[in-house]
């Protein structure tokens, strides 16, 4: 007859970390690089340190608290290599690249905690910084500086919720192309009467694949921010508060 295991003694078996918040943190950015950020919750992140969701939330206040800790945790991730001044464009665009990645690759989904608050922690300020720092050595003026750690985020996030999307609901590769190719023949169609302008620029519209696209509208933002006047646009101040010197 087979004998029944003998209990072992709890002594004997391997203690379990102890909990944190870094520990949290680390194993809910586990679970977003794996399945993606939809996967993510309070339950989950528990199940994975082998305890309670209750035992979370002595170092945790809730679920959104715990989504802007992975998504600065996240963006800790993305390498900030050394300021080169007379390379700031070139730095710039790759700081964008590497965040879109970092967002629609390496943590599927990131860029809808990007879109649901505005992030603050401190990788999320070093990232702004780099930002900042590389705009004004290319002679950005303060204004246009200070605008771009909004503009540039939000195209680098809305790119990575598009691509994330994307992924997510089409698995064949070919599908972006094809809608594309579906487009330009709406546009070819078109009556050159009712549309004249869209007729005439269809092939246009549709010319260049996502990657092209997203460099030239880099470049777009970038050129715009250097060459725009912004002194005085920006006057409300949070509180209510004009800005200092607008009367």
């Amino acid at each position: 007859m087979a004998r029944t295991p003998a209990p072992r003694s709890r002594r004997e078996r391997p203690a379990k970390p102890p909990l944190s918040r870094d520990a949290i943190v680390a194993a809910a950015l586990d679970i977003a690089r794996r399945d993606g950020v939809e996967a993510l919750s309070m339950r989950r992140v528990a199940q994975e340190l082998d305890t309670g969701p209750a035992s979370l939330y002595v170092y945790v206040a809730d679920r959104r608290e715990l989504q802007e800790l992975v998504f600065d945790a996240a963006i800790g991730t993305v390498e900030l290599p050394p300021i080169e001044p007379e390379s700031w464009r070139e730095q710039l665009k790759e700081l964008a690249r590497r965040m879109v990645k970092m967002m629609a690759e390496d943590f599927p989904g990131m860029a809808i905690m990007a879109m649901s608050h505005i992030p603050s922690g401190d990788n999320a300020m070093r990232g702004v910084e780099a930002m900042l720092a590389l705009l004004k050595a290319g002679g950005a003026s303060d204004e246009a500086a200070a605008y771009a750690g909004d503009l540039l985020s939000l195209y680098v996030t809305a790119i990575a919720y598009e691509e994330s999307l994307y992924r997510t609901l089409y698995t064949d590769p070919e599908h972006e192309e094809r809608e594309v190719a579906r487009l330009a023949e709406r546009f070819a169609a078109l009556d050159a009467e009712r549309f004249p302008t869209m007729a005439a620029l269809g092939p246009a519209m549709t010319r260049g694949d996502g990657r092209e696209r997203f460099e030239l509208g880099l470049d777009v933002i970038i050129n715009g921010l250097l060459a725009t006047p912004m002194e005085g646009r920006l006057t409300h101040a949070p509180g209510g508060r004009d800005a200092p010197g607008t009367g």
